[in-house]
């Protein structure tokens, strides 16, 4: 009893419950996008399908969620962790954590995405999702949801969290409004795109970029998701040495009956956004070509015989 006055009552220290409640979020409807593009009679069945194919990654369900908790001491260091798989659209968590002020991270949708995974996660200055690097990868088979919200804690007040995640990817489709009876084969490709994601700073980075391989949705539609684009051009000049002022592209390599190669480049002058679909209407030619329809921010480059750059036809 006489060690009674010596101890220290300070229980800051000590864990305490705390309420935080996530909720996915996406910046656009989706489904109006597709009514407003694809509004025409004869476009319906083609818009039913396209609207099937996005629905799985924009009805913003997470499949599972990665929590993380880092000390705004100065030092910035991760104290506590959790990952949860949690197949909902909404998802309510009681943590209990030490009195302290934290930046939580939380990102979902990483399980099954094997294109882009978590590095830094040491520190939340240093937490970011990164994209495969490689030349050519597939379309992204998640969207990824992401948040970052400081969290001020009191000690002996029972607080409640709202985490608003929203998505951090983005989606295009090229659409063949208008094309010949026999379709050639054709490859599509989407460059200009994001490789990374600083989560704390909401910050995409460009380093190693990779082309992506559209996924066939139909005969004439192919839809890519992937990271969003630059909101400004970049300063660098194109593959055939002009100054671009696109922002990012769609590359198309209709593969010709007569054993020829059309190369296609539509560059897009306006900002691909995140948690938005950007759907480009073309005609395809007879040559294999493709006419961008109904908009004036898509340019077209064509390459009629077009050989891959470490080709070349010797003439003897």
């Amino acid at each position: 009893m006489v060690g009674c006055c010596v101890i220290d009552d300070d229980l800051s220290v000590c864990g305490q419950d705390y309420k935080l409640r996530y909720t996915m979020r996406l910046v656009t409807n989706i489904q109006l996008r597709v009514q407003e593009k694809l509004s025409a009679e004869e476009d319906r069945p083609l818009a039913d399908t396209l609207k099937q194919w996005l629905a799985p990654i924009f009805e913003s369900n997470a499949h599972d969620l990665d929590m993380s908790f880092f000390s705004q001491d100065g030092q910035d260091k991760l104290c506590k962790h959790s990952h949860e798989i949690i197949n909902a659209l909404q998802k309510s968590y009681t943590l209990y954590l030490p009195v302290a002020d934290y930046m939580h991270v939380a990102v979902v949708n990483t399980d099954k995405n094997d294109y882009v995974h978590m590095e830094g996660t040491d520190h939340a200055a240093t937490f970011r999702l990164v994209q495969r690097v490689a030349d050519t990868i597939p379309s992204h088979p998640t969207a990824i949801f992401a948040a970052r919200l400081p969290m001020e804690m009191k000690d002996g007040v029972d607080q409640e969290f709202e985490v608003n995640m929203y998505m951090a990817t983005s989606a295009v489709a090229l659409v063949l409004v208008s094309a010949p009876d026999t379709l050639p084969e054709l490859d599509v490709l989407l460059s200009g795109t994001a490789t990374g994601f600083m989560v704390r700073d909401s910050v995409y980075t460009f380093q190693n970029p990779a082309l992506i391989r559209a996924e066939k949705v139909t005969e004439r539609c192919y839809g890519m998701l992937c990271w969003p684009s630059p909101d400004k051009a970049p300063s660098a000049v194109t593959a055939r040495g002009k100054q671009s002022a696109a922002l990012w592209e769609v590359r198309s390599y209709a593969h010709l009956t007569n054993g020829t190669v059309t190369e296609t480049v539509l560059s897009v002058d306006t900002a691909l956004a995140a948690g938005t679909l950007e759907i480009l209407k073309v005609e395809l030619q007879d040559d294999g070509s493709l006419k961008p329809l109904e908009n004036a921010h898509v340019g077209a480059s064509v390459t009629l015989d077009w050989k891959e750059g470490d080709h070349h036809e010797v003439v003897i």
